[in-house]
């Protein structure tokens, strides 16, 4: 009877000591798991308190490249994040690459005496463009009188500033980057010198009902100031 009895308890106590040692676990468990999950919303918590690190953009200035055809230099003026650097951060390259988030061109005289600034305000300018021209024999290229660019002087992303995101367009100067002047206020697809430097061949960003692109495209006389559009026949 005695030995039945003991081990009954040795039963009992092979059952019971495991349930109690699973309950003691699972306490444990759920008592990490609650410190855990409040120690990962304090310090999510303490960075929505703080915000994130702030973006501070920092000016900066290309090489000063020699203008074709000009006694006068440039330099182009622009943006770049202190916490990480910008993506297509390159240098002032003619004739067709400004800095990713030019801001501005600066004119220098022969003697790299500061003379003038394109934009009369820091704006956006993704391209700059110059003729052909100054790779051709000597005469041709000193024809060379203009450049061009592609500038945003206007939000119209409407992220209360202006930026690369938002509306180009194609502008000429003279070579000192005086006489600044837009040449057409359509969307453009792309665009190049032609005439030796004294009209641009532009294509437009258009698109019919279907969301097709038409091959729309038109003819800039600088010195004329006009838009001519050759004819297509359907």
């Amino acid at each position: 009877m005695k030995s039945k009895f003991i081990k009954a308890l040795i039963i009992i106590n092979g059952i019971i000591i495991p349930i109690f040692i699973l309950i003691l676990l699972t306490d444990f468990l759920k008592s990490k798991f609650k410190n855990d999950k409040f120690n990962t919303t304090r310090i999510e918590r303490k960075n929505e308190n703080n915000l994130l690190p702030e973006i501070t953009e920092m000016v900066k200035y290309s090489s000063i490249q020699e203008i074709p055809n000009s006694e006068n230099f440039m330099v182009a003026k622009y943006l770049v994040t202190d916490h990480k650097p910008s993506y297509g951060d390159y240098d002032l390259i003619l004739p067709y690459t400004v800095p990713e988030r030019t801001i501005n061109i600066l004119f220098l005289d022969k003697n790299y005496n500061k003379i003038g600034k394109l934009l009369k305000k820091d704006s956006s300018i993704r391209r700059m463009f110059i003729s052909q021209a100054i790779f051709n024999k000597k005469e041709t290229k000193n024809t060379l009188k203009h450049l061009s660019f592609l500038i945003a002087n206007k939000d119209t992303t409407g992220e209360g500033k202006i930026n690369e995101f938002d509306q180009h367009h194609v502008y000429v100067s003279d070579l000192n980057g005086k006489n600044l002047t837009k040449v057409t206020e359509r969307k453009i697809n792309q665009f190049q010198w032609i005439s030796e430097g004294e009209e641009l061949l532009i294509q437009f960003d258009e698109k019919d009902e279907k969301g097709n692109e038409k091959l729309s495209y038109g003819v800039y006389n600088i010195n004329e100031r006009k838009m001519k559009f050759p004819k297509m026949k359907k």
